[in-house]
């Protein structure tokens, strides 16, 4: 089996335009996390999609995806956790009661707001992960990256060539990537902030995937902007 997951539990509060969380902000009359749904869609490998939701916002999202959704019976919501992990977990957890878990099962953890996934990263993560295990999207930085302990003084200016931006999904076979949420300390969970962790904190090795500009998060006000130009424009009809 093939499993997607999106994270749809955050309140996005580093976008100051709007006071509801950013995954649920509306572009052409859809909240943003239907755009990303309909785009994972596409690919028809998925047998199932669960999104972890917040509470709040289950009904709505329910009522989102009959409306929007033709393939709405692959879409399982369920109620998101307090912390990354905790969410990611109320997933596992969920797929593990509904289906079971066999050996050659794959996840694919994908953000809700990034909604301009490609089909070709959302097939070579499935490969990856089938073939290796773990992988995660990345592309090399474009940027030099300055490394500051107090913030006001750069330490130090790793090589460039060896750093990479991530991006999602991370993708892992199910059943090795349950194993390591079971060894993972309180201390550990706490301190995720990028799904892929798990793995360096298990000695998982993780292979990268390559990622595409296109791919961004929505973080900001700049970032929606952008998105909002973006699915008004003829990309919407470009098949990722």
């Amino acid at each position: 089996m093939i499993y997607g997951a999106m994270l749809a539990g955050g309140s996005g509060t580093r976008i100051k335009s709007s006071v509801i969380p950013k995954q649920f902000i509306e572009i052409n009359s859809q909240p943003i996390i239907i755009h990303t749904l309909k785009n994972m869609l596409k690919l028809n490998r998925f047998d199932f999609i669960y999104i972890a939701c917040r509470e709040d916002y289950i009904d709505y999202l329910q009522k989102q995806v009959e409306d929007n959704i033709a393939d709405s019976h692959k879409v399982k919501i369920i109620k998101g956790g307090k912390e990354r992990m905790d969410t990611i977990r109320n997933v596992t957890t969920a797929i593990e009661n509904d289906n079971g878990i066999s050996e050659d099962d794959v996840i694919v953890i994908h953000d809700a707001v990034r909604p301009f996934v490609t089909q070709k990263i959302l097939n070579d993560s499935i490969e990856y992960a089938t073939k290796f295990g773990a992988c995660v999207c990345g592309l090399p930085c474009a940027d030099t990256i300055l490394h500051s302990i107090n913030g006001d003084i750069v330490d130090d200016i790793p090589l460039r060539s060896e750093l990479y931006s991530g991006q999602a999904p991370d993708s892992f076979n199910l059943k090795r990537f349950i194993e390591m949420e079971n060894a993972l300390t309180e201390e550990q969970k706490l301190k995720i902030t990028g799904t892929s962790q798990i793995c360096t904190m298990n000695h998982q090795p993780i292979y990268i995937i390559e990622g595409d500009a296109l791919n961004f998060k929505i973080t900001t006000d700049s970032d929606l902007e952008l998105a909002r130009r973006l699915l008004s424009s003829d990309i919407e009809r470009i098949s990722l």
